[in-house]
């Protein structure tokens, strides 16, 4: 697929696990300025993730759009209102997956768009299943899907669409679903799916898990993702396929390997990351403290550490 190269974008985190106020800038990550009052409306970090995407291409035209919208139904709109991110013209919302951690702010986060125009919301068909996950130690997370209806009636145009897909001028490219490839990526063995009256079926795989893709002119490729629950290396992998682009440039996103179920596959993906050579690698959200580290040890060159209210600029 023919991805259009774009002059820059922005990536600004409005929810992840972390928020650290005492981070510095890098030539690419600016963190949030902090006013003299700052400590009376603070940035929220939960377990979740939300970006807003600011793209500018060739013709000098611009575009916004949001990826995921974290947990709690008003973390992502008060920090967009904490980081005076302006969201009014954002032009559709791209879900990463259906899991409540990444959909539950839909909503609100609406309410920041432009009232009298229809909102697109692309997501995979198996985003409004119901999901559960079943943890060793007999605690069970329950995983609401999006209701289709109110997402409608808040002013959102759903778009399926499990198959790759170019948006923004042929710009910014949405994986759809991700080919399971390797032999060490093999999804999340203690999820589970509604198969229909309540019923639930092991679903390991978590089908409608997708990434965004964007082309950096003589940069190379920035894929952003929201747990990873394809894999890590798959998603990349799928990402030079996809577009003929070689360059992996920056990843930024859950890597989905906290816990002890991942630990195992740390080191493997860990030397698969290496051998794609990507100039920049800011792990959030899911991806723990673990493979972060390990990130950080192998890759320090590459590694960013990330921060709710960060603006990368690539």
């Amino acid at each position: 697929m023919t991805l259009k190269e774009l002059e820059k974008l922005e990536v600004t985190c409005l929810i992840d696990n972390n928020v650290d106020v005492l981070l510095p800038n890098t030539q690419v990550a600016y963190r949030p300025a902090l006013g003299e009052n700052w400590f009376e409306r603070t940035l929220i970090a939960e377990h979740g993730f939300s970006v807003a995407i600011r793209l500018e291409v060739k013709n000098g035209n611009e575009h916004t759009l949001l990826f995921d919208s974290g947990l709690n139904p008003f973390s992502a709109a008060h920090n967009a209102d904490v980081l005076g991110s302006d969201l009014y013209h954002c032009e559709m919302v791209i879900s990463s997956h259906g899991h409540i951690d990444h959909a539950g702010g839909l909503l609100n986060i609406r309410k920041k768009m432009n009232a009298k125009q229809t909102i697109p919301l692309l997501l995979h068909g198996h985003a409004f299943k119901n999901r559960l996950v079943k943890f060793q130690d007999g605690r069970t997370i329950n995983l609401p899907a999006p209701n289709r209806s109110i997402l409608t009636r808040s002013g959102y145009s759903i778009v399926e669409k499990n198959s790759p897909s170019l948006w923004m001028d042929d710009s910014l490219l949405v994986s759809g679903e991700v080919p399971r490839i390797n032999d060490f990526e093999k999804g999340f063995p203690n999820h589970y799916s509604e198969v229909e009256d309540g019923k639930m079926e092991r679903d390991p795989l978590i089908r409608d898990d997708q990434a965004i893709i964007l082309n950096i002119k003589n940069k190379g490729l920035v894929v952003i993702t929201g747990c990873g629950h394809s894999g890590i290396i798959n998603i990349l992998n799928y990402a030079k396929q996809l577009t003929g682009q070689d360059i992996i440039y920056a990843v930024l996103g859950g890597m989905h390997l906290t816990g002890g179920i991942f630990e195992s596959i740390i080191p493997r993906t860990i030397d698969e990351l290496e051998k794609l050579k990507p100039k920049i690698l800011i792990p959030c959200h899911c991806s723990g403290l673990k493979a972060i580290n390990e990130i950080a040890r192998n890759m320090p060159n590459a590694f960013i550490q990330n921060s709710v209210g960060t603006t990368y600029i690539f």
